[in-house]
């Protein structure tokens, strides 16, 4: 425990530790239920914020809601974060398992050169909608490279199997 500043480091590094074991184990047998101690959003956000050391003020001032917007998600309340997302990136955690529980706590990386996203439109063309109703963005970008990789290659030979199958005018 030479690496260690304190007792209290210890425990917070041995709690991150076991919380990162368990989010793995329950991915990898493929669990449809947590099995940890933060199943609902408030309890998600109520541990998220103390294990970064926040207070209900100083979340509140970084995501640009009340404190006693926060203290009403924590104690459950009000059940749904309508700032999903201003919270995910003031916790610096996904917005996924912030809201839903699932996948990994971590965000995503940011990246530091330009990101263009479903959303933007290529020069001369019209931004149109999200093409899938029944899967949201925030799942499709959840997933990992590998994952989206896997996804566009399917998309693009079923894009290219219907256009065959197409009767020629």
């Amino acid at each position: 425990m030479l690496w260690l500043d304190s007792p209290a480091k210890a425990g917070s590094n041995l709690a991150r530790g076991i919380t990162f074991v368990i989010g793995i184990i329950t991915n990898v047998i493929g669990l449809n239920r947590s099995i940890t101690f933060v199943n609902l959003f408030a309890d998600r956000l109520r541990y998220i914020r103390a294990e970064r050391g926040m207070s209900q003020a100083a979340l509140a001032r970084a995501c640009g809601l009340s404190q006693s917007a926060i203290a009403n998600y924590e104690n459950g309340s009000r059940k749904a974060a309508k700032d999903i997302f201003g919270l995910a990136e003031a916790l610096d955690v996904s917005p996924v398992w912030l809201a839903l529980g699932d996948g990994p706590i971590e965000a995503l990386p940011k990246v530091m050169s330009p990101v263009y996203r479903v959303t933007d439109a290529a020069p001369g063309h019209i931004l149109a909608p999200w093409p899938f109703p029944d899967t949201p963005p925030d799942v499709y970008w959840s997933l990992s490279d590998r994952e989206r990789a896997v996804v566009q290659t399917t998309l693009s030979s079923l894009i290219r199997s219907l256009k065959e199958k197409r009767p020629r005018p």
